[in-house]
């Protein structure tokens, strides 16, 4: 069986969620190291990653390996989408 959590990112991501296989993320990087250690995980291939998410496969390629620093919000989503994860935006949650 192959770890959740495989790095720093994907932890503090675990540890801030209410509900136990939740992630929630304050840190645009976490989210999106989260991101691309969920593609690495799944062992897809990135051209089906990449047919699901509606992008090109070498698009899902730099995000895994780290090229991509900032990838768009719809690449995010997209990615997540075809590994069967569901996004969630909510507001208000930090207190001032």
């Amino acid at each position: 069986m192959r770890p959740v959590v495989d790095n720093p990112a994907s932890e503090r991501g675990r540890l801030a969620a209410d509900k136990p296989g939740e992630f929630h993320f304050d840190s645009t990087l976490d989210y999106i190291n989260f991101v691309a250690g969920a593609v690495r995980r799944s062992h897809m291939k990135y051209t089906n990653v990449a047919k699901g998410g509606g992008m090109s496969p070498t698009t899902v390629s730099n995000l895994a390996s780290g090229k991509t620093h900032y990838p768009r919000f719809s690449t995010i989503t997209g990615i997540l989408g075809a590994l069967g994860y569901e996004t969630v935006i909510r507001g208000g949650r930090k207190s001032v």
